[in-house]
Formats: C-alpha cells, sequence, structure tokens
C-alpha cells in the first residue's frame, strides 16, 4: 500500500461465530445430492458444527421430507411446519437465487414481484422454466392472494416481517417465516433454518455450503495474516448496479469481508464511508490499487475507467488490475450461495501470488466453477461457459446490455 496509507488502523476481521446450516438443472446428472463435494470442502457427513450433530442424533424427518419440524426464525418467532414442503411463495428476492443454485426452483410457485430481475441468462440456463413463476403484488401481497396459491411455506420479505404479515399468514394455517441476510454469519444463520425445514439433498447442501465458506473464510484469513500494511492492496468496490463510477458499497458491509479476508484494505472503510456514495476527489485522492467492478454494467463501467480523464491515470487503471466480478444466478460478491466463489476470485484479483502459490489460478477457478454448479445444482458446465461466468459474460459469450 502507498506511503501515505501505512499510519492508518484497519478495523479488526470481522470474527464469524458461523455453526453448520444443510437440485433443477439444464443437464442433470443422475442423483444431485449423492455427488461428490467440490474438491477442497469438508465433507458434510463428518460435521463439525453441533447444531448440525445434534439434528443428526435426533433423526426427525424435516417437513421437506414430510415429517414435522419447529423452527425459530430470524424474526425470532416459533413457527411449526408439518407435512411436505413442496410449494413455496418467496417474497423476498435475495434469497430466490439460491433455490436455482441448489436445484430447487421446483419448489417455488411464487416470487416477489422484484425477484423477476433475478430470473437472468445465467438462471434460465441452469433453470429454463423461472420465467414460468407467478410474480406476487410485491414483497407484501395480500394474504388472499397468497392463500390463493396453497403454499405449504411463505417466506416473507424482511422489511414487512415487523409489519404483522407473517402473523396473518400464519393465521390461515400457511406456516411463514423471516430469514434474511446481508453477509456470511447470518447466511449460516438463514441456510440453517432453511435446510432444517426443506431436509433432504437440500439440506445436506446448505450444510455443505455453511461448512465451505467457514473453512474458506478461516483458510484465506489465514493465507494473508502475516502481510504487511505495505503489501496490502487498498481495494476500490463498484457496485455497478448503474452508470455510475462513484457507487460502492459503505463500511460494515460483505464486500469489506471478502476484501479484509483475502488481503486487501477496503477503500470505503479507509474514507470511513456508510453509505453507497463517493466523490471522485476522494477516490483520486485515494488512488486506489485495485478496482473490481460488479453488476450487470461492469463492462460498461470498465471502459469508462480507462478511457476517463482523472480515472485512467489512477495506479489501478495503469497496472492493468481492474477487474470484472463473476455473476450467476446471483453477482458473486453480494448475497447467496455463489458468494462462496468469491473468496477464491477475490484473492485471485487482490494477492495474485498468494493465490498461485495455493493453487489459484484462472484455470483451477474455471473447475472450481465447475465443481460447484455440478455439486450444488447437478448441472454440467463447459470449460467454456465457466470461463464465461468468470468474464461476467452471459451463457452465450456476450456481455449483458443494461435494461434502459
Amino acid at each position: 500500500m502507498k506511503k501515505k496509507l501505512t499510519a492508518i488502523i484497519l478495523a479488526g476481521a470481522m470474527v464469524l461465530s458461523l455453526t453448520a446450516c444443510g437440485t433443477k438443472e439444464p443437464e442433470k446428472t443422475e442423483t444431485p445430492a449423492a455427488a461428490q463435494a467440490p474438491a477442497g470442502t469438508t465433507a458434510a457427513a463428518e460435521p463439525e458444527s453441533e447444531a448440525v450433530t445434534t439434528a443428526a442424533a435426533a433423526e426427525i424427518p424435516a417437513a421437506g421430507e414430510g415429517g414435522t419440524v419447529t423452527v425459530t426464525d430470524m424474526s425470532g418467532d416459533e413457527v411449526t411446519i408439518e407435512g411436505k414442503v413442496e410449494k413455496i411463495i418467496n417474497l423476498w428476492p435475495s434469497v430466490t437465487s439460491s433455490f436455482f443454485v441448489m436445484g430447487a426452483g421446483d419448489l417455488l410457485v411464487g416470487v416477489g414481484a422484484n425477484s423477476t430481475s433475478i430470473m437472468n441468462t445465467w438462471t434460465q440456463f441452469f433453470y429454463p422454466e423461472c420465467v414460468n413463476i407467478m410474480s406476487m403484488g410485491g414483497i407484501e401481497p395480500s394474504v388472499e392472494e397468497l392463500v390463493t396459491q396453497s403454499p405449504d411455506l411463505v417466506i416473507v420479505h424482511p422489511s414487512s416481517a415487523k409489519s404483522g404479515l407473517a402473523q396473518q399468514i400464519r393465521d390461515t394455517g400457511i406456516p411463514a417465516i423471516n430469514i434474511n441476510y446481508n453477509d456470511y454469519e447470518t447466511m449460516v444463520e438463514a441456510y440453517t433454518i432453511l435446510g432444517q425445514i426443506l431436509g433432504g439433498e437440500y439440506q445436506e447442501k446448505l450444510t455443505q455450503w455453511c461448512t465451505d465458506v467457514q473453512d474458506k473464510l478461516e483458510e484465506h484469513r489465514n493465507l494473508t495474516a502475516d502481510l504487511s500494511e505495505d503489501e496490502k492492496p487498498v481495494v476500490y468496490y463498484i457496485a455497478g448496479q448503474g452508470d455510475e463510477l462513484l457507487t460502492t458499497m459503505g463500511t460494515g458491509s460483505i464486500m469489506q469481508t471478502w476484501i479484509e479476508a483475502n488481503g486487501g484494505i477496503f477503500a470505503s472503510d479507509v474514507l470511513n464511508l456508510e453509505g453507497q456514495e463517493v466523490t471522485a476527489e476522494e477516490i483520486f485522492s485515494l488512488n486506489p490499487d485495485v478496482i473490481i467492478v460488479g453488476g450487470v454494467y461492469q463492462h460498461t463501467l470498465i471502459d469508462q475507467l480507462k478511457n476517463t480523464d482523472g480515472w485512467k491515470e489512477l495506479d489501478a487503471v495503469k497496472n492493468d488490475r481492474v477487474y470484472n466480478n463473476p455473476y450467476g444466478c446471483f453477482n458473486w460478491e453480494r448475497f447467496g450461495m455463489e458468494s462462496l466463489l468469491q473468496l477464491d476470485y477475490a484473492l485471485l484479483c487482490i494477492q495474485p501470488e498468494i493465490a498461485a502459490e495455493n493453487g489459484i489460478t484462472r484455470e483451477s477457478m474455471v473447475q472450481e466453477v465447475q465443481d460447484f454448479y455440478q455439486y450444488y445444482n447437478g448441472a454440467e458446465l463447459t470449460a467454456e461457459k465457466a470461463g464465461y461466468m468468470l468474464d461476467g459474460l452471459q451463457p452465450d459469450g456476450t456481455a449483458e446490455v443494461p435494461a434502459q
């Protein structure tokens, strides 16, 4: 890092108290649940988590398997689900992608109106029928509208969790829960609850994911623990949800977690930025070493970085350390099951030498992407398509054209 930043005191790495949590594809294998876990993962059959061990010892069938299960959701409400869970209405878009990644798209009979934006070309590649799932009326449709679909479970939107909607739904005899997340720790909590409800192969996948993300975070923090401040690049993240170079994420976000875990310094932390907007003057003064651009506008914004006065003079641009961020059913750098892949990808961008020393290369990432979707989704991606995903491209190899 530049000399001017040496004296900055970095925020301590967030400590995750993780507990273990438990596929319709374009080209399915015979039994996705029996597939080998991706290389480098810890087998879910030998969980280290006390929560998983206890659940396994109890041998109580999950509701997804036709049993009865009682969970405490993320509002603190105790909810009992009886019988097989085969029809789910999910009103929170951020968890929609997880259903498609783990091959559970067939369970969704309705989604919140905003979830339609997640039905991108990769989601359609993995699950073509996603475009036929009913879009409900916003984040808080009427209870009457929900009841007409006869769901076995409703997942409410976090913003309506305290409005009484969940209880109104439960009063009709339909179970309703609130699960939500904004970082790795809360994803583990949410996937634990969801796994307990779904049971079977879905619980196995979610349990495996929670184990994998815990192990991966610990591994990467250990790999970068001995770096000096001068060896840590300042990383500016651009959200890419719009045609704007000055929209990022503030401190305390999941972006800070994966940047710091991989030996980087989060630009928003240096700037004490709590919101999502920053000024050009702040970025030019900071002169970041690495720029990572996510979102559907990533290719447009990378072109702007390389051809706009002021921006093209930044060290990250001059030294060719501007990177796109991959996306599948959802943006890797944000939330959802694909965020597990972000950890190795971020190390490759932020500390390429450490990555190479530990076998993380472009070629290994292609294989990792293939293994991930084979195990969690049952889909067989070619190396070519896995490469397209790494490059932030659509399944046909073209850049997504943002809606105007």
